[in-house]
C-alpha cells in the first residue's frame, strides 16, 4: 500500500512539474542579460528612424523603432514572435522602409527595456499593438495602416485588427489557430504523452498569475471580423512547432480575400531566411496592393515557378 502511495505522490509530483515547465516556458519572460544592450539597432542600417517610447493601456511601457518616409501615408506595423525583440525584425522592416513604406516595430511587455509582465501569447499584447496603431495615427497623416506579424506576433495581428476596422490589410507568418490546441500539440511533441492534462494545469497556472484564460486566445475565433480585408498567410512547410495545418485552417476559415504561400521545407518563421529577395518582394507586393504604394521601380518581376 505504501508503495502505491509513494508512486501515486511520484506521479502527481512529476504531473505538477512538466505543467509548471510548460507555463514558464511559455508564459515567464526571459531574465535579462547584460547581451541585451549589445545588439543591432536602425543606426547599423543608416535608415531613417527614431527610437519612441509608448505606454499601453494597462500602463506598461515599451519601445518601438519608426522607420520614416515623409509625405507616404503607407504604414506596415511589424510584431515579433514569441518573446520577441524589435531588432528579431530589423532585416524584414528595413526592407519595407527602403521600398517606400513607413514601418514601425515594437518590443512586448516583460522583454528588455520595456516594464515587467508576464507573456501572455496576444491576449494583452494587444494593447502594444493597440498603442502603436495610436502613435501611427497621430504621427503619420492619413495613415494607411497594414500589419505584419510572425508567430505570436501575427496572432497579435489577427486579434488586434479585429478591434480596429481601420487596418486594411494582415500578412501572417506562421500564426497559431488557438492556444489551447498549439500547447497540447507542442507537450504530445515532447514528452509522447497526451497533452491536454497538462495544459489544463499550466493554464491554472496562467490565470492564477494574470486572470486570462488560454481560451481567450483563439485567432479562428475573429475572423469574421476581420472581412472583407485580405489576409496573406505564409508559413513554413517544415514547421515543427507550429504545424502548417494552422495557417490552413486559418485559410480555409476565412471568408474574405485571403492567399496561403507554403515555404516548402522551411521551419518555423523561415520563410524570410529561405529566400530574402523573394519574401520581400511577395511581402511588399501585398501591401503595395492592399494599402495603395506605388513601388513599381522597386518591384522586380516574381517567377510563378519561385512561388510554388
Amino acid at each position: 500500500m505504501n508503495y502505491l502511495v509513494a508512486a501515486a505522490v511520484l506521479v502527481l509530483l512529476m504531473y505538477v512539474a512538466i505543467s509548471y515547465q510548460l507555463y514558464r516556458r511559455a508564459f515567464v519572460p526571459p531574465r535579462p542579460s547584460f547581451l541585451d544592450d549589445f545588439t543591432f539597432t536602425p543606426f547599423e542600417f543608416q535608415a531613417d528612424y527614431e527610437e519612441v517610447e509608448l505606454v499601453t493601456a494597462d500602463g506598461i511601457n515599451f519601445g518601438a523603432w519608426h522607420f520614416r518616409q515623409p509625405g507616404s501615408p503607407q504604414t506596415i506595423i511589424v510584431s515579433g514572435g514569441h518573446k520577441g525583440q524589435r531588432q528579431g525584425a530589423l532585416g524584414i522592416s528595413v526592407a519595407l522602409w527602403r521600398k517606400g513604406f513607413n514601418v514601425i516595430t515594437y518590443s512586448y511587455r516583460g522583454m528588455p527595456a520595456s516594464d515587467s509582465a508576464p507573456v501572455t501569447f496576444g491576449i494583452k499584447e494587444v494593447l502594444e499593438l493597440q498603442a502603436v496603431i495610436a502613435f501611427a495615427r497621430r504621427r503619420i497623416p492619413s495613415a494607411r495602416i497594414g500589419l505584419l506579424g510572425y508567430s505570436m506576433g501575427a496572432v497579435v495581428s489577427l486579434l488586434g485588427a479585429a478591434g480596429e476596422p481601420g487596418i486594411q490589410a494582415l500578412a501572417l507568418d506562421s500564426p497559431f489557430s488557438d492556444l489551447r490546441q498549439l500547447l497540447v500539440e507542442n507537450v504530445r511533441a515532447a514528452i509522447k504523452l497526451p497533452g491536454t492534462a497538462f495544459v489544463w494545469l499550466a493554464g491554472v497556472m496562467f490565470w492564477l498569475r494574470t486572470r486570462s484564460r488560454l481560451s481567450e486566445c483563439s485567432p479562428k475565433d475573429v475572423l469574421s471580423s476581420l472581412e472583407p480585408r485580405p489576409l496573406f498567410f505564409i508559413h513554413g512547410g517544415a514547421d515543427g512547432i507550429t504545424s502548417v495545418n494552422h495557417s490552413r485552417r486559418l485559410y480555409d476559415a476565412y471568408r474574405g480575400p485571403r492567399e496561403i504561400w507554403i515555404v516548402h521545407g522551411a521551419p518555423h518563421t523561415g520563410g524570410y531566411f529561405a529566400d530574402r529577395p523573394l519574401y520581400v518582394e511577395r511581402v511588399a507586393g501585398f501591401f503595395a496592393r492592399h494599402l495603395g504604394l506605388d513601388v513599381s521601380g522597386h518591384l522586380r518581376l516574381v517567377e510563378e515557378e519561385e512561388v510554388s
